[in-house]
């Protein structure tokens, strides 16, 4: 940052002192500073003021011949009394000023006499508060010093050498501001087309600045959060104002768990499971991912984490436009492949997601085919699905992949790019469905298995009955049913406990296991009652012989944790050669209490239908 001392020693210049300095009136010739210094600095308004500070005229000025624009005159006095130059970024915000309530901006640099006495100031301004650096400020002083210069002038003009100088530094310097202009109207329309594209895609955008203020929060974001970005809410905060809850949807985040945290400490954040319970809506779940921001030297500039919501897959798939650092940046960081492929199954956008996933770097898959890029056999089981999207319909399809020694389930959704009814290409989005295959699987073993035993539980049973008996339809071949329960178990229970009650069920039920053939079925009913389907049984004498075998298992003493426990069963066994559900159950059923009804420790082997 320049000193005023520094300003103010290289605003002194000692040319000559023209006749006309102390006439105010307009002159063209001083119309290039007002020019370059208001396209230089992007404002409305530039003037060049001399006179005292009662009676302030313009030498020179832009912007104030349109209709409404405010007069920064009224800042005049209080410009040249400062001395030096004056930068005032809000004037709202300034005590020291009550100009103009339009104007917000103000900047001025006074321009001297050779003794150094004020004669007036070179100073732009503007109706938006703005910032104004180093850079800035040299510039302003290199326009006033110029401007400077021509006031000093003799009258009758300078020597054709200075004005040629003169005229070589003009030139240079409305280059070097046209070249400014260019660069800033690019940078402009580049943030405007990043603005545009965060604001369309369907991925919640979130950044942070590196004090941990809130700078980002795209429409996504504010769609899933239900409010918009605090910038003043301290991190400590954010799990409460935001909703934000573990994968379970009940545990509130802590501050350190929240993922924009975790990137914002550094931490890479790759596929983060939370909830958002945002106003009263169904709970949201989401995957997030992100990483800290750094400058060109390593500085800190904050964190940005994406969030893909996969309560419903197809609200988050991602519409990307081609190329673009700024868009891979948040394309990277998205929990999925996005890829798109020309006509020619050439991959023209593919993010980084393809390397972790398959070891394939996105920038060599670039204008290979999915074949030469993927492999023969990745390209064979999506081709059909690939060919159907060229046709212009959409495709989706589930994979499990083994690459890099790990086993992936991957969902993929082929869409047509269509431009006037004619396909373009194909967008291709595959997300992990690993977790959420796993996580059915094991409902569908919670749901069909007794937690005590691990054999089939009542459901399992009756649905594995039915599909036997219609086995045994189809190739007319004998069913047995065989119930069995644990006799006096209520007494080994009350005698020995529950623990070890539960230990004999267990055994019990794997000794029923070891007894039958593997293409039989062992089920746990409840409590002590366990059921066997018996498929191919060819008469009821070969029952006995197998209820004879079920009890020479069973017999044998229970060895449980040091403890031995004699457990005797009664077994009722039905045979059918053209089984029907219900009445196989009550025979089998029956025939148990027979069992029972002779003392225990027996089977009985009843037709059914007989």
């Amino acid at each position: 940052m320049l000193s005023h001392q520094e300003l103010a020693e290289e605003a002194r210049i000692t040319a000559p002192v023209a006749p006309a300095m102390a006439d105010a009136s307009p002159e063209d010739r001083f119309d290039r500073y007002t020019r370059l210094a208001a396209a230089a600095f992007r404002v409305p308004i530039a003037l060049l003021v001399l006179g005292d500070r009662e009676h302030p005229s313009c030498k020179s000025q832009v912007g104030l011949d349109a209709c409404g624009m405010p007069h920064p005159l009224a800042l005049y006095p209080r410009a040249l009394d400062h001395g030096d130059m004056l930068v005032v970024p809000d004037i709202a915000l300034d005590e020291r000023f009550a100009g103009d309530a339009r104007i917000r901006f103000y900047a001025s640099q006074p321009l001297r006499s050779p003794d150094g006495q004020p004669l007036g100031t070179l100073c732009i301004a503007d109706t938006a508060p703005r910032a104004f650096g180093d850079a800035d400020r040299r510039l302003l002083l290199d326009l006033a010093r110029m401007a400077q210069e021509e006031l000093h002038r003799d009258a009758d003009g300078a020597h054709d050498a200075d004005q040629r100088a003169l005229h070589d530094r003009n030139a240079a310097l409305e280059l070097a501001m046209r070249l400014r202009a260019t660069a800033e109207q690019v940078v402009r329309q580049k943030q405007e087309l990043l603005d545009a594209v965060l604001e369309t895609v369907d991925v919640g955008v979130v950044a942070c600045d590196a004090d941990g203020h809130l700078t980002l929060f795209n429409r996504a974001a504010r769609a899933f959060h239900g409010l918009d970005a605090d910038a003043g809410l301290p991190a400590a905060d954010w799990p409460t104002r935001y909703d934000l809850y573990g994968e379970d949807g009940i545990t509130p985040l802590t501050p350190d768990e929240v993922p924009l945290v975790r990137a914002l400490r550094g931490e890479r954040v790759v596929d983060a499971g939370m909830t958002i319970r945002a106003g009263g809506a169904a709970p949201r779940r989401v995957l997030a991912s992100g990483r800290a921001l750094t400058g060109r030297g390593g500085e800190p500039l904050g964190a940005v984490v994406a969030l893909k919501d996969v309560t419903e897959l197809d609200a988050s798939r991602a519409r990307l436009a081609e190329s673009g650092e700024w868009l891979r940046t948040i394309a990277d960081n998205v929990p999925a492949l996005i890829a798109y492929v020309d006509t020619d199954l050439r991959y023209r956008f593919a993010n980084e997601r393809y390397r972790e996933w398959f070891g394939v770097k996105s920038q060599d898959m670039i204008g290979k085919t999915v074949l030469e890029a993927m492999g023969e056999a990745f390209f064979a089981s999506r081709r059909a699905a690939l060919a159907r999207c060229l046709d212009g319909h959409a495709s989706h399809l589930e994979i499990e992949e083994v690459r890099r020694g790990r086993t992936r389930v991957v969902s993929s959704t082929y869409l047509p790019h269509l431009r006037d009814g004619v396909v373009q290409g194909i967008y291709v989005l595959s997300t992990d469905a690993t977790s959420a295959r796993e996580y059915e699987r094991q409902l569908h073993a919670l749901a069909h298995s007794d937690h005590l035993t691990g054999l089939p539980n009542r459901r399992s049973y009756e649905e594995r009955l039915a599909q036997a008996i219609a086995r045994t339809r189809r190739t007319a071949a004998p069913l047995a049913l065989a119930y069995l329960d644990v006799d006096h178990f209520k007494q080994i229970n009350d005698s020995l406990g529950h623990a070890v009650g539960d230990a004999v069920l267990r055994e019990f039920g794997r000794r029923l296991a070891g007894a039958v053939r593997s293409s039989d079925i062992v089920a746990r009913l409840a409590g002590d009652e366990f059921v066997v389907v018996l498929e191919q049984v060819g008469s009821p004498l070969e029952c006995e012989r197998i209820a004879a075998k079920l009890q020479d298992a069973l017999r044998p003493p229970f060895e449980l944790d040091g403890r031995v426990v004699r457990v005797a069963s009664s077994v009722g066994i039905a045979w059918s050669a053209h089984p029907d559900q219900a009445a196989l159950a009550q025979a089998a059923d029956e025939a148990l209490y027979r069992s029972k009804n002779a003392g225990r420790d027996r089977a009985s082997v009843l037709v059914a239908g007989a």
